[in-house]
């Protein structure tokens, strides 16, 4: 039978071909890529996360008693450095460009570059969406939330079903890497198929229909960020790393201030593409420093004493 006879198509699978990965993004709300890293790209992260200089190492385990922001229920977010450990692959891998300019356009930027490791007995998460500070369209007369009064608690909330209204576009990607196997014992990321067209997002206490995005160790589970979506719980006895690339439209606030935080000397270093994939480049005059006429923007080190002015 055809999926016109009311067959449903078929759920993802691992696959390297683009066409089906975009085609999977779009009906679906994710795709998982097929093993494309190898095992010494892998050991690279695993190196970032526990060797000598490794912000993991730097930071105080969490039954020290101190507080950190990025160890919660045995869920932990390290974030990772741009320019160190030759990580920059994972960025631009062409896969993960690729998904990005296909869901957001031929101008986006790296929001996030962070580890994502999920240890034996963690607290499983909550469903949720990665574009929840998104504002909802809205009709002429009807209640709205101000976009600066969004919260993850005010939302609407509903089924995942395709809405009959218009809904906001997806506006950024999330890209998961597999540093190890992903799979249901260990936490592997639980997901809503076709939640992303609903507009809503789901309530803590609903019940739905998930799946569990099993990929091998090299490969990605990659969503809208429309999409419903968690980490599993690890019943397994080791941790599941992950490595998150997300990328976002050009007009959207970044999670990482990369033009910031960069030191000087890896600034320096970096290629005009990458510079343009950090957030330097002016997109329309936005993300200026000084002058608002420049291609890329420099930092405040760099303008010291100077006076500028606009003449438009």
């Amino acid at each position: 039978m055809s999926e016109d006879a009311g067959v449903p198509p078929p759920l993802p699978s691992p696959s390297r071909d683009l066409g089906r990965l975009r085609d999977d993004l779009d009906r679906h709300g994710y795709c998982l890529l097929e093993a494309v890293l190898g095992e010494g790209e892998r050991e690279r992260v695993v190196e970032a996360l526990t060797g000598p200089g490794s912000s993991s190492r730097e930071r105080p385990q969490p039954d020290d008693g101190a507080p950190l922001w990025s160890y919660r229920d045995g869920d932990e977010w390290v974030p990772l450095r741009i320019g160190e450990y030759a990580l920059d692959y994972l960025v631009g891998h062409p896969v993960a460009l690729g998904l990005a300019r296909h869901l957001l356009g031929e101008r986006f930027h790296l929001s996030e570059f962070a580890a994502h490791v999920i240890h034996p007995g963690n607290r499983i998460m909550e469903l949720h969406t990665d574009q929840w500070w998104m504002p909802q369209p809205g009709i002429p007369g009807e209640p709205a939330v101000r976009p600066g009064d969004i919260t993850r608690e005010v939302q609407p909330h509903g089924r995942p079903a395709p809405a009959n209204r218009p809904i906001s576009p997806s506006v950024v990607l999330s890209f998961m890497w597999a540093i190890t196997d992903f799979t249901a014992a260990n936490g592997a990321t639980r997901l809503v198929p076709g939640s992303h067209l609903s507009g809503l997002h789901p309530d803590p206490a609903g019940d739905y229909d998930e799946v569990t995005a099993e990929v091998p160790a090299g490969g990605a589970v990659i969503w809208d960020a429309r999409t419903w979506h968690a980490s599993g719980a690890n019943g397994s006895g080791a941790p599941r790393i992950g490595v998150q690339t997300s990328y976002c439209a050009v007009q959207f606030r970044q999670l990482r201030n990369f033009t910031l935080g960069l030191p000087p000397e890896v600034q320096a270093s970096l290629s005009d593409d990458m510079r343009s994939l950090l957030g330097f480049r002016l997109w329309s005059s936005y993300g200026a420093t000084d002058d608002y006429d420049v291609e890329f923007a420099r930092p405040g080190y760099e303008r010291a004493g100077e006076r500028v002015s606009r003449t438009d």
